[in-house]
């Protein structure tokens, strides 16, 4: 017993913080693990230095409502307004970055990152559109996404567990099978997504029926193409649509 008080000290001792940071700064060096959002620092925590950690909490502080900026969402047929989407952040140059990083170049740790962000913008969105309870149901990856990263970010940056009063249904919604589709958005203009997003969502063929409202989360929200799309899927099928929620907003071009 005393040995392992003894253990303890030293472990929590300064010098021991000393000796920790210089092997960890030692194996940087022969295994480089630089930050994924300025390069230049060495990743201390999921792939971030702590000054982008600070800087990703600086920018994710407050939740936005981003339905004004996207054109393409569906609307209410009695009220007339947009679908309400709740986004965690602006699409700054910086989450630009860190999403890509995520996506595309393997920095998965970054989900880490990500899903106390997503567990706080979903809860925000429980609690300002006041049903008992709702079916969290991501968008679903293409097959081209899928052959690429073998993983669904949106699904990954997913918190577990999730706040109270939401299930997770990953399952419900699926794309229809396309050898040739992108993997990304990029470059396409709001018609083309309009109509690639309208015929790119299924139901699965086994799920559960309609009871509870559904909260579709995505990553980033461009033009609303996208979630428009999957809210048109699930809504012929009889399913309420309450709300989105994204990662990240783009805000449009005046």
């Amino acid at each position: 017993m005393r040995l392992l008080h003894r253990l303890d000290s030293f472990m929590t001792s300064p010098v021991a913080q000393h000796v920790g940071r210089a092997w960890g700064g030692m194996m940087n060096l022969l295994v480089p693990n630089p930050c994924a959002l300025c390069v230049w620092s060495d990743a201390e925590k999921y792939h971030l230095c702590r000054v982008c950690t600070a800087l990703l909490r600086d920018q994710t502080r407050q939740v936005i409502q981003a339905q004004d900026f996207a054109d393409a969402l569906p609307l209410d047929i009695v009220t007339g307004q947009p679908l309400p989407v709740f986004a965690a952040s602006l699409y700054t140059p910086e989450m630009a970055r860190l999403v890509l990083n995520f996506k595309d170049h393997q920095r998965i740790k970054l989900a880490q990152v990500f899903r106390p962000i997503m567990y706080r913008t979903l809860q925000y969105a429980t609690q300002d559109c006041g049903s008992p309870s709702y079916r969290v149901v991501p968008i679903p990856t293409s097959g081209a996404g899928m052959r690429k990263r073998g993983y669904n970010p949106v699904t990954m940056m997913l918190p577990s567990p999730l706040p109270d009063r939401l299930h997770c249904d990953p399952g419900l919604l699926k794309t229809r099978w396309n050898f040739f589709s992108r993997t990304a958005h990029h470059g396409s203009g709001v018609q083309a997504r309009r109509e690639s997003a309208r015929r790119k969502f299924r139901l699965a063929r086994r799920h559960q029926e309609p009871a509870e409202p559904i909260i579709l989360v995505d990553d980033v929200l461009t033009t609303g193409a996208t979630l428009a799309g999957a809210a048109r899927t699930l809504q012929a099928a009889g399913f309420d649509i309450a709300a989105a929620v994204v990662l990240s907003t783009v805000i449009p071009r005046s």
